[in-house]
């Protein structure tokens, strides 16, 4: 156990929550006529096509912070695969905590 999390480390779980609860409120206001129409009655929203867009945006920008995450792990020996999925999953905070790791010296 003290091997692996020297490897991966997770970002807090209120990042999870904050960010991924965000883009789940997005592509479903994006997606479903039916909900954006619910949500826009009481507050205002950019057209459902601008969500649309935002959520595709989205999805680039994770993957593209997702591949910089794993060559940034394989550089340094750690489970890039993990570092990927995670950073696609959570975005920035992901890419934070593995900078943390990567810039700590090792103990031999």
């Amino acid at each position: 156990m003290p091997e692996q999390a020297a490897t991966f480390r997770r970002p807090a779980l209120g990042w999870f929550v904050l960010l991924d609860g965000g883009v789940v409120a997005l592509t479903l206001l994006a997606a479903d006529q039916r909900a954006y129409d619910a949500v826009a009655e009481r507050v205002p929203l950019p057209s459902r096509r601008a969500l649309q867009v935002l959520a595709g945006a989205t999805v680039v920008v994770h993957a593209a912070e997702a591949l910089v995450a794993g060559r940034i792990a394989r550089r340094r020996g750690l489970p890039a695969g993990r570092w990927m999925a995670q950073t696609f999953v959570v975005g920035f905070p992901s890419l934070l905590a593995l900078r943390r790791i990567s810039d700590t010296p090792t103990v031999s």
